[in-house]
């Protein structure tokens, strides 16, 4: 796949060029993260509502972006 894209703004040129890396991230904080805490006495289903709650409230299906 080529893409090709054309703008006058560095700044929307950068978060084009991060947005996989970005999804990579999201997709990890996500569903792996947690995991190294696992063993701890802290109750991580609030934190993992509100991931998916922010994730929903901005439109972002993180399984669209991740293969």
């Amino acid at each position: 796949m080529k893409i090709t894209i054309t703008t006058k703004d560095e700044q929307q040129a950068k978060r084009l060029l991060k947005a996989n890396d970005m999804a990579c991230f999201i997709f990890n904080l996500q569903n792996n993260l947690w995991r190294q805490f696992k063993h701890t006495d802290y109750d991580f289903e609030p934190y993992q509502k509100a991931i998916v709650e922010s994730l929903e409230s901005h439109g972002i299906d993180i399984d669209q972006l991740i293969d």
